[in-house]
């Protein structure tokens, strides 16, 4: 795997980066109605989150040898093919959708520490991530899942206990077993914690999301592709994430009729829905060929 020339013993920008947002979305939280918070929550999920996964072509082209134009199209249509897959179960099943959809996101959550808690302390810890804000802020988390179009928001909240509890114990047990844990693996946790309890579920997600997964899995797969400067990784991004602006804005039209809020609510999180699910896929399969 390649390395950066920087010193491994320097914490990486998501570390400091967090911090900022959660500052950033305690001011949003801050301002009158739920608009602001709307806007911060798009603009940082342009900027900050979708970047993130724009990388997976330059991913695929390295580790699942993408030498001609024939496999690069089939690598497209695949990847597409599943993200319109998870549409398609949305439409067709919102309630276990949305579920799944949160299933699997604590599991790749969990990746981001899984190199040093191990796959199953990897687990814990996105569980935890993915219960607080159901957990501590209820009614909250209620309409936004319905917004989503879940009409059974209030059976899937009500696990939110279970699922924080579970998370607690196994990420707790991962931290207190495995000595290569760094600051960011029980501080992270802490301040997520804190930043439940006292913000909106939307800030939560953009302190979380935005400004801590998404920095944290850019720099790592920059790195292993060997883009050091920024100038490098805008390029290497560029082209993807103004794809996915463009699909997202042709959704909007299909979403007509819906409250402006609810448009908002679905063209993200069903969008990251669908994109998680082939970017997952190919991490699985990239992963362990990152070692060879």
């Amino acid at each position: 795997m390649s390395t950066s020339p920087r010193s491994q013993n320097n914490h990486p920008p998501a570390f400091w980066l967090f911090p900022v947002g959660v500052v950033l979305a305690m001011g949003a939280s801050m301002l009158p109605g739920q608009w602001p918070l709307y806007m911060v929550l798009a603009l940082s999920t342009a900027v900050l989150g979708l970047p993130h996964g724009s990388l997976d072509t330059a991913v695929a082209t390295r580790y699942l040898h993408l030498d001609n134009p024939l496999r690069m199209m089939m690598f497209l249509g695949g990847y597409m093919l599943l993200a319109a897959l998870v549409l398609g179960l949305w439409w067709l099943a919102p309630n276990a959708a949305l579920a799944a959809f949160l299933l699997y996101s604590a599991v790749h959550f969990g990746d981001d520490v899984a190199n040093r808690l191990g796959r199953i302390g990897g687990v814990g810890y996105g569980l935890w991530i993915i219960g607080l804000p159901v957990a501590l802020q209820p009614t909250q988390v209620t309409p936004i899942l319905e917004m989503l179009g879940a009409d059974q928001a209030v059976t899937i909240v009500a696990t939110g206990p279970w699922v924080l509890a579970m998370g607690g114990l196994i990420l707790a047990t991962s931290l207190a077993l495995r000595p290569e844990r760094s600051v960011s693996d029980w501080r992270d946790p802490l301040l997520l914690a804190v930043t439940a309890a006292l913000l909106h579920p939307l800030a939560y997600f953009i302190a979380y999301w935005c400004f801590l997964h998404s920095p944290r899995h850019l720099e790592i797969a920059a790195r292993d592709l060997g883009l050091y400067g920024w100038r490098e990784r805008l390029r290497a991004v560029a082209p993807t994430t103004l794809a996915t602006y463009a699909l997202a804005l042709a959704a909007v039209p299909f979403l007509i009729g819906l409250p402006s809020d609810a448009v908002l609510m679905r063209v993200i999180f069903i969008g990251l829905a669908a994109l998680t699910v082939p970017h997952m896929i190919l991490e699985l399969i990239a992963s362990p060929r990152r070692s060879e």
